[in-house]
C-alpha cells in the first residue's frame, strides 16, 4: 500500500511539475513572442540586438539588420477589416520566417514593419535576403489582393551593417529605418541598402562646419517626418542634377553648389505646418504666402556654412522665373543665378512625374509638353531645351 501510495504521489508530482514547466514555457512565449505571428516581439527584438551588438564586436564580425515595412497595408485593412488583416501579416510572418538564416532572428517590430537581426553577415549578403523576401511576399496570393496597387502586395525594405553604418544600437536601428524610408518614399517594393548622401558631401566640408551640416541633414528627417514627399523628391532631383550638369559640362565647383542645392533645397519646409504641407486641397491666400517662404528661410538655415554661400543664393532663389514673376524676389532672366534656373526646371519635372497628396502624377511625355508651355516664362529657354534632349533620349 505505502508502495502504491508513494508511486502515485511522484505521478502527481511529476504531472505538476511537467504542467508548471509547460506554464512556465507558455508564459515566457507570451512574453518574448508576439501573439498574432509567433515571432519575437519588440522587447525581445531590443534584447536581442544588445545581445548580438556585443557579440559582434568582441567577434569582430559584422551584423546586419533587416527593417520591412508592408506597402500600402492600410488599404487592405481598410477595404476587408483587421481581421483579414491580420491575415496577411500572418502570412508575411511565415516568408520572413521561411526565408530567415538558422542564425538569424525575426521580429515583428510593430504594426506592419518588420525586423529580421542578422549576425555574422554583411550587408550585401543581406540584400540577398532582403530581396528573396520582397519577391515571396510580391509572388504571394490571398483573396482581396487587386486592392493592393497593380494588383499585388509588395514590401520595402532597409537594410544596415555594424560596425560599417553605425557605431551604437540607436544609430543602427536609424540607418536601417532611414534605408527602409528611402525605399518605401522613393518607389516602393524596393530594397535599400543604407547610403547617405550627406555622409558623403559633409567630407568636403570643413572641419568647424561638419556639426552644423549633421544638424542640417537632422532637420531634412524632421521634414520627411512631416512631408513624405520630400524625401524622395529631393534625393531625385540631386540625381538628375547632378546628371545635368556633366551634359552641360559646368565646373567641379558649379556641380557642387548645384548638388548640395537639389538636396537641401527644400529644407525651409521645416517652419511649414504639416497640414498645409499635406493639405489636398486648393491651399488659401494667407497658407500660400506661408509656403512661398521656404526659399527664404532654407537660405537662412544654409547660411551659417561658409562653404556653401553660392548654394544658398541657389536655394534662395529656386523659386524664380526667367519673366520675373517667380518668387521671393522676382527676379528675371540671367540675373537669377544658373544654378537656380537649372533647378527651377529638375524641380518642376519631378514634382509634375511624382504623386501628389494634391494631383496625380504626369507621364515624362505630359510633363516635357507642360516644360514646353512656359519655356522663357518659368523657364530659361535654353537650359530647358537641354533637359529636354537629355530626358527625352532615355
Amino acid at each position: 500500500m505505502y508502495t502504491t501510495v508513494f508511486f502515485l504521489v511522484a505521478w502527481l508530482l511529476g504531472n505538476m511539475r511537467d504542467t508548471e514547466n509547460e506554464i512556465q514555457m507558455r508564459l515566457e512565449r507570451l512574453a518574448n513572442n508576439d501573439g498574432l505571428t509567433d515571432l519575437y516581439n519588440h522587447r525581445s527584438f531590443q534584447n536581442i540586438m544588445d545581445e548580438e551588438l556585443v557579440k559582434a564586436a568582441e567577434s569582430d564580425k559584422p551584423l546586419s539588420l533587416i527593417m520591412l515595412d508592408i506597402d500600402y497595408f492600410k488599404v487592405y485593412n481598410d477595404s476587408f477589416g483587421h481581421q483579414k488583416g491580420d491575415e496577411v501579416l500572418r502570412r508575411v510572418a511565415d516568408i520572413l520566417q521561411a526565408n530567415t538564416p538558422a542564425a538569424g532572428y525575426c521580429a515583428r517590430y510593430g504594426g506592419e514593419e518588420f525586423a529580421l537581426v542578422l549576425p555574422g553577415m554583411s550587408s550585401e549578403q543581406a540584400k540577398t535576403i532582403g530581396e528573396n523576401i520582397r519577391s515571396c511576399i510580391e509572388a504571394s496570393v490571398f483573396p482581396g489582393i487587386e486592392v493592393f496597387p497593380k494588383g499585388r502586395l509588395t514590401a520595402s525594405v532597409g537594410i544596415a551593417e555594424y560596425p560599417l553604418m553605425a557605431a551604437n544600437k540607436e544609430k543602427f536601428i536609424q540607418k536601417a529605418d532611414q534605408a527602409l524610408y528611402k525605399a518605401k518614399y522613393t518607389t516602393k517594393n524596393k530594397v535599400e541598402t543604407y547610403f547617405s548622401v550627406f555622409d558623403e558631401l559633409s567630407v568636403e566640408l570643413i572641419d568647424e562646419e561638419k556639426n552644423i551640416f549633421n544638424s542640417i541633414s537632422t532637420l531634412t528627417m524632421v521634414i520627411n517626418a512631416k512631408d513624405k514627399y520630400t524625401y524622395g523628391h529631393s534625393e531625385r532631383t540631386m540625381q538628375l542634377s547632378k546628371r545635368f550638369a556633366g551634359i552641360l559640362g559646368l565646373e567641379k565647383a558649379t556641380v557642387k553648389e548645384l548638388v548640395y542645392s537639389a538636396l537641401l533645397h527644400d529644407i525651409g519646409k521645416i517652419e511649414i505646418p504639416r497640414e498645409i504641407l499635406n493639405k489636398t486641397n486648393k491651399l488659401s491666400m494667407q497658407e500660400w504666402d506661408i509656403l512661398k517662404q521656404h526659399p527664404l528661410w532654407g537660405a537662412e538655415i544654409i547660411k551659417p556654412l561658409k562653404s556653401l554661400k553660392a548654394t544658398a543664393d541657389i536655394i534662395r532663389h529656386h523659386h524664380e522665373n526667367y519673366d520675373g514673376s517667380g518668387y521671393p524676389h522676382g527676379l528675371r532672366g540671367e540675373n537669377i543665378p544658373v544654378g537656380a534656373r537649372i533647378l527651377r526646371i529638375i524641380d518642376s519635372y519631378d514634382a509634375m512625374t511624382s504623386e501628389r497628396p494634391y494631383k496625380e502624377e504626369m507621364s515624362k511625355i505630359q510633363a516635357i509638353k507642360e516644360l514646353m508651355n512656359f519655356s522663357g516664362l518659368h523657364y530659361d529657354p535654353k537650359l530647358l531645351e537641354g533637359f529636354v534632349k537629355m530626358m527625352s533620349a532615355d
